[in-house]
């Protein structure tokens, strides 16, 4: 792992980076999209919705953090408000979706979701690269990403009392090996998503 330069700049806060949001600085919204992206995504993830659904709910989780973002009371909660949002834009969509969904359907006018062949082998092409990708992290960042994404809802008090991190350092040390897998998965030619 890179030791970081001693010169660099330290990264602002998720607290400085929400104020910084809220009074339109330029950057800041970007840098914390950048940081809660794949929480979010992992959050609306966990409710198994259709792809449209899906990219929907992500949408609708950032259209709202952005509308209501000068509300958050504990701007250093900033992810345990993002998995509040995300969990509600799911459940409304799930609870729309129940009321859209059509009663009387013969059996043999259903469409097979199943995906294609193609679409089964690129799948678990990506997951063995990323699975190998987890395996060349070092050993702390490894267990984190491990604990984190193995449980559909992680609570960071939990996830810091199994791993001995302190609260605060969980989020840097998930965004520095999100960050790693990116790279190693680019290596070898792995579409990534931001995350």
């Amino acid at each position: 792992m890179v030791s970081p330069d001693p010169g660099a700049p330290t990264p602002p806060s998720t607290a400085q980076l929400v104020r910084d949001a809220c009074d339109r600085q330029p950057g800041a919204w970007r840098e914390l999209a950048a940081r809660y992206e794949g929480l979010v995504r992992a959050v609306v993830g966990s409710y198994r919705l259709q792809e449209a659904d899906f990219a929907d709910a992500v949408q609708n989780t950032w259209l709202r953090a952005l509308e209501r973002l000068h509300t958050v009371r504990d701007p250093d909660s900033l992810g345990g408000w993002l998995t509040t949002v995300a969990r509600r834009e799911c459940l409304a969509l799930l609870a729309r979706s129940r009321r859209e969904a059509p009663t009387a359907m013969a059996e043999d006018q259903l469409v097979v979701q199943d995906p294609g062949p193609e679409a089964v082998v690129l799948a678990e092409e990506a997951r063995r690269a990323v699975a190998h990708a987890v395996t060349e992290l070092p050993v702390k960042p490894r267990a984190l990403v491990s604990v984190l994404f193995s449980t559909p809802e992680p609570n960071y008090a939990e996830v810091s009392r199994l791993m001995g991190l302190p609260i605060g350092s969980i989020g840097p040390t998930r965004q520095r090996a999100l960050q790693t897998l990116r790279c190693g998965l680019a290596r070898v030619g792995q579409d990534v998503v931001a995350s």
